[in-house]
């Protein structure tokens, strides 16, 4: 049954597929056309964007400090003003380097609006339902942003053209998320020292050597699972092509993906309550490893395609739901802001180069090298997990010695 406790996690549900779908996905539809028209290349204008992807790294771990220091409301909402604003500069950029500044703008304050600010945002809320059960809900609309914003994205263009496409977002975001992070965050915080609602789950933390031997092989597994996205994102079409099947099956193909992220985090959300975060993430790698399975062996035929597609969709999904719960569970809820923007920075600021890597794999050997190459990153991923360790097994090693 739905509670006032969980209106947090549902307003910022809704945020994340305005805000991922605006600062994230409209990107793939409308740098293109505003190439041709401000006279740069394909591969320079998404360069900026790379830029404007690392920018926006080196701002999590400032997001992450303001919400823990300050709470994630006024954090979100003048972030979520901030992005608007220039979002709305982009329709009226004429230049390479004002195209440059918005775009640094606008991912820079992205980072205080999305995943990573939202999951420590509620986290920091006194609500009766535990932080996990809100992140899980909160990844849970978040799956459908592409599914929704890349045909919208086009359909605007088509009608209005790339400047008044960015004019319509802009306006969006800030008439949506604006109200909703400044309504949606106003409850009780936490005070330090004081039990919370919620009744939180006893999960002992990694202390001393352990703590930092998992940070270390936490974070390395999250970028190389992470390396994927972006590879994913830019070159299934090309490497779904590439086994045989016709841009518009590959293009259907990726589509599954989306609809199935949701799937997977509806599940985890089903069976969140009395699994361990750390469960959650070999779940999701099992899932895309699966995934990747299937492609490499039955991706030149079409059951094989889809149902690599929807594997794959389900782990990346439940991955995010990790992302979040995983640290929160093996180092605690203090400093959890600038710990999750730590973690961000270091991923994207690897993983930023994927696409152009995936992209010579591709053209050097063949799509199906470049799918095996990104199933060898999965494995890195799934090894480094094995070597994270888990604090329920030190805590009962302590109570026995």
């Amino acid at each position: 049954m739905i509670t006032r406790d969980h209106l947090p996690a549902i307003g910022l549900g809704f945020s994340q597929i305005i805000g991922y779908g605006i600062l994230m996905y409209a990107y793939a539809i409308l740098l293109p056309h505003m190439a041709e028209d401000l006279g740069l290349s394909l591969s320079g204008v998404f360069g900026i964007l790379s830029l404007g992807l690392f920018f926006g790294g080196m701002m999590s771990p400032v997001a992450g400090k303001l919400v823990d220091r300050y709470g994630g409301r006024w954090v979100m909402t003048i972030g979520s003003a901030i992005a608007a604003a220039a979002v709305l500069s982009l329709g009226h950029v004429n230049s390479t380097t004002q195209l440059f500044i918005a775009i640094l703008l606008a991912e820079g304050a992205g980072m205080f609006v999305l995943y990573n600010v939202a999951f420590a945002s509620v986290a920091r809320l006194d609500l009766a339902i535990p932080p996990q059960k809100s992140i899980s809900i909160i990844t849970l609309f978040g799956g459908v942003a592409s599914t929704i914003f890349w045909p919208l994205t086009l359909t605007l263009y088509t009608a209005l053209g790339w400047q008044t496409t960015w004019t319509v977002l802009g306006v969006t975001l800030l008439v949506t998320c604006v109200p909703i992070h400044f309504f949606a965050l106003r409850g009780l915080e936490v005070m330090p020292g004081s039990p919370p609602k919620s009744p939180r789950p006893n999960w002992p933390e990694l202390t001393g050597k352990t703590r930092k031997q998992g940070m270390l092989w936490m974070v390395i597994s999250f970028v190389c699972s992470g390396y994927l996205m972006g590879a994913v994102m830019t070159l299934w079409v090309t490497n779904v092509q590439d086994l045989g099947h016709s841009a518009a099956m590959a293009a259907l193909a990726g589509a599954v993906i989306g609809p199935f992220k949701t799937v997977g985090r509806f599940f985890e959300m089903l069976v969140s309550r009395n699994m361990y975060p750390r469960v959650t993430y070999a779940l999701s790698l099992g899932l895309m490893f699966a995934g990747f399975a299937v492609l490499l062996v039955f991706g030149f035929t079409l059951p094989g395609l889809m149902l690599a597609a929807a594997l794959y969709g389900m782990g990346d999904g439940i991955k995010t739901i990790a992302r979040g719960t995983l640290p929160l569970a093996l180092f605690g809820a203090k400093g959890y802001g600038a710990r999750l923007g730590w973690i961000s920075f270091v991923q994207m600021g690897i993983n930023a180069s994927a696409p152009f890597a995936f992209a010579w794999i591709t053209q050097a050997f063949g799509g199906w090298w470049s799918f095996l190459i990104m199933t060898l990153c999965l494995c890195c991923a799934i090894a480094t997990f094995q070597l994270i360790p888990d604090p329920r097994a030190t805590a009962t090693d302590s109570a026995l010695g």
